[in-house]
């Protein structure tokens, strides 16, 4: 009862602050830089990994609130995404982009700090202590991997045409392409590292 209500409240936790900045975003533009349509907007605003790794952890939290057995294999793929998404998040955001990003308001100050510390921690934690284990293998991290590639051909297309980028340290219209690939790569290795991070981890816990 307590997994599963813990994994409710992550998942609602995320959706609502997730609900919160759609809300914003559709009625308000903060940057220069950002689309002037409230449509163009929301796709600018999700095409942030940060929004999607947060939004695939909720999806498999409230997957687990309602089936926690589930060992579908979409979900397995969605649940491996989502942990490792929120790590990388964390992990970029403030070793990199806390001391360059500043939120324009209180709202937003929380609402960021949700998604780049809070709810990391806590997916990170649940997985922990609760699992569910035994669902990270090869055909699984395979498809982590095929997402993982499809976002980053999907942001760098959408950037070419919009000129448009999610994170400066991407932004091939600042810092040309050579730099961007590269600091593209240093993401998707770190990526594939806390995979296989957590697939070790996941088995140490199976052989307790």
């Amino acid at each position: 009862m307590l997994k599963r209500s813990i994994n409710l409240f992550i998942a609602l936790f995320a959706i609502a602050i997730i609900a919160m900045e759609t809300y914003i975003y559709w009625h308000t533009k903060f940057r220069p830089w950002q689309p002037s349509s409230s449509i163009g907007r929301l796709i600018y605003y999700y095409s942030f990994f940060t929004v999607l790794s947060n939004l695939m952890l909720a999806l498999s939290c409230l997957w687990l609130s309602v089936n926690p057995n589930c060992n579908r294999y979409s979900f397995k793929v969605i649940r491996l995404n989502g942990l490792a998404g929120v790590i990388i998040t964390a992990i970029v955001y403030n070793l990199v982009l806390r001391g360059i990003h500043t939120p324009p308001n209180v709202l937003m100050k929380i609402t960021n700090e949700s998604l780049h510390a809070v709810i990391p921690a806590l997916g990170l934690l649940s997985w922990l202590i609760w699992g569910p284990f035994r669902r990270i293998n090869v055909h699984v991290i395979i498809g982590s991997i095929l997402s993982m590639l499809s976002y980053g051909i999907y942001i760098f297309v959408r950037g070419y045409y919009t000129n448009q980028y999610p994170y400066p340290f991407i932004n091939v219209v600042r810092i040309g392409y050579p730099k961007a690939l590269y600091a593209s790569s240093i993401v998707f290795l770190l990526f594939l590292g806390l995979v296989f991070l957590l697939w070790a981890v996941e088995r140490l816990r199976k052989r307790k």
